[in-house]
């Protein structure tokens, strides 16, 4: 699919997740793809019978769409609705704008290395031509959950890719978080994501 941020000019990129996947724009549309969204969830069913967890789960999106567009968040990705869905999907990407404040463009490469030293779970690469780093920030959420005193789930896992945009000083933000459920496969659904990011290409938006 394709997608941009209209600020700074466009970012432009292709990201193959496939037709499993349900885009939800962060613009001005977000509401009107969580209600097309919940209108396909809960189909065929009583508006009556559904009336408060179809509420609950539009509070649940806006309290996520409200958390992605304090990151610069350009759309977030969630697994497909399906007829009679009884929860929300365990899973969810959000794509984000990245800009490191500095006066002066810096070397991506420096930049990818710096980050790489800040968190344990990290390593650099190239995708798409492009500077890349991957970082698995999941032994770092499950220590700030044993700090907040919230129950420790071993079966959460966070991945999120930061890519250097050619040609450009901004980064992008590809972060899937993901939590088993059930029938949801958590280690299949992270190699997915990676072969997705690592096939991923700079195009312009149709």
């Amino acid at each position: 699919m394709d997608s941009e941020t209209p600020e700074l000019g466009p970012i432009t990129y292709r990201l193959g997740l496939g037709e499993d996947w349900y885009r939800i724009r962060l613009d001005e549309h977000a509401e009107a793809d969580v209600k097309t969204f919940l209108d396909v969830m809960f189909d065929g069913l009583p508006a009556d019978a559904v009336e408060q967890v179809r509420t609950l789960f539009s509070v649940q999106f806006a309290t996520q769409i409200a958390a992605a567009r304090a990151r610069r968040g350009i759309e977030m990705l969630v697994p497909a609705p399906k007829p009679g869905g009884a929860a929300l999907p365990g899973a969810a990407v959000l794509i984000a704008e990245v800009v490191i404040p500095t006066s002066v463009v810096p070397d991506p490469v420096e930049v990818a290395a710096r980050v790489a030293r800040g968190s344990a779970g990290a390593r650099t690469g190239v995708i798409a031509g492009s500077v890349a780093v991957r970082i698995d920030h999941t032994a770092a959420d499950t220590e700030a959950d044993e700090d907040d005193g919230k129950p420790e789930s071993s079966t959460r896992k966070r991945i999120e890719y930061v890519l250097a945009v050619p040609d450009d000083h901004r980064w992008l933000s590809i972060d899937l978080s993901v939590q088993a459920v059930a029938g949801f496969d958590v280690e299949r659904t992270i190699t997915e994501f990676d072969e997705a990011v690592a096939g991923l290409d700079w195009s312009e938006a149709e």
